[in-house]
């Protein structure tokens, strides 16, 4: 483990996670992420930025274009918050880090976030934006990537992609991601200590927020319970000392089953999608793994 690693766990164990019993409060939480995302690197040279604003006429919601000059490949990216925080600020470090890493031209969705639009109003933000790229771009050209509640997202997004008889993208990333919101997996439990974020009440607090009366179980919002045949290859990450790590080798041993080709990378001793802490070396490593599963997936033009 780096110092870098070493201090950022300290940090978000001493000053982000939550005391044992405290329940989440929305605006507190939005609050507070918009304070952290003030401290960002800057771009990457070479890297551009161009805003979208929603388009209510065609069903889209705001998003934003990261690119490099001459890009190869075409990325939607869904960031994480448990469905009700974060957004385009808060993630653009690791979205523009995979555009120059991967060569890609990377939009993030900036989707509708509970509890004022529950579940499956993501989806649907989701679902819209992979139809109006693969208007003008074949999906074999396309990478699906996300973190936590946005790795469960790209997951909702592909069953119902499928279901819709939409081509599959060529590949899909996942940090951490968040697949179950019934919490059944065992690291709920037994890692409720190790986790350095999160306790198990915040899942169900952020749970019930998006679900809004939904079952839990339901695939459109916990998709480790909906149908893998037909996926595209998965590339997920997980850390061995989350809450979410059940998620993750669940998903992963499913998709296997079937018939799905599935990797699974664990590390020991850190946090909760870390590769999008884009300035530890941790994340520098497997930004490079994921850049590398991008383009041979699509391969450069």
């Amino acid at each position: 483990m780096s110092i870098q690693a070493f201090f950022t766990r300290w940090y978000l164990r001493t000053q982000f996670k939550p005391k044992p019993g405290t329940r989440v409060r929305v605006e507190e939480a939005r609050q507070g992420m918009a304070r952290m995302s003030r401290w960002q690197v800057p771009l990457p040279k070479g890297v551009v930025s161009k805003s979208l604003p929603a388009d209510v006429g065609a069903g889209l919601c705001p998003a934003e274009w990261l690119s490099v000059t001459a890009p190869q490949r075409t990325v939607l990216y869904f960031h994480g918050g448990g469905y009700f925080s974060c957004g385009l600020d808060t993630h653009r470090p690791v979205v523009a880090s995979i555009s120059r890493r991967a060569q890609a031209r990377v939009l993030s969705v900036d989707y509708r976030l509970a509890p004022e639009h529950p579940c499956p109003a993501a989806v649907d933000d989701a679902l819209a934006w992979y139809r109006d790229v693969l208007s003008d771009t074949p999906a074999n050209q396309v990478v699906l990537a996300g973190d936590s509640a946005g790795g469960g997202l790209v997951m909702a997004l592909l069953q119902a992609a499928s279901k819709q008889g939409l081509p599959m993208p060529a590949g899909a990333v996942l940090f951490s991601p968040w697949v179950d919101l019934a919490a059944t997996g065992e690291s709920v439990r037994s890692q409720a200590e190790g986790d350095v974020m999160f306790n198990p009440e915040n899942l169900a607090d952020a749970a019930q927020f998006y679900l809004a009366g939904r079952s839990p179980s339901d695939p459109v919002a916990s998709p480790l319970y909906g149908e893998m045949k037909g996926l595209p290859p998965l590339l997920i990450f997980a850390s061995r000392s989350e809450i979410l790590l059940s998620d993750a080798t669940r998903l992963h041993d499913k998709a296997l089953a079937a018939g799905v080709s599935s990797q699974l990378v664990l590390a020991s001793n850190m946090p909760h999608v870390w590769p999008i802490m884009v300035m530890l070396p941790e994340a520098k490593a497997s930004l490079r793994q994921v850049a590398a599963f991008m383009q041979e997936r699509v391969p450069a033009q």
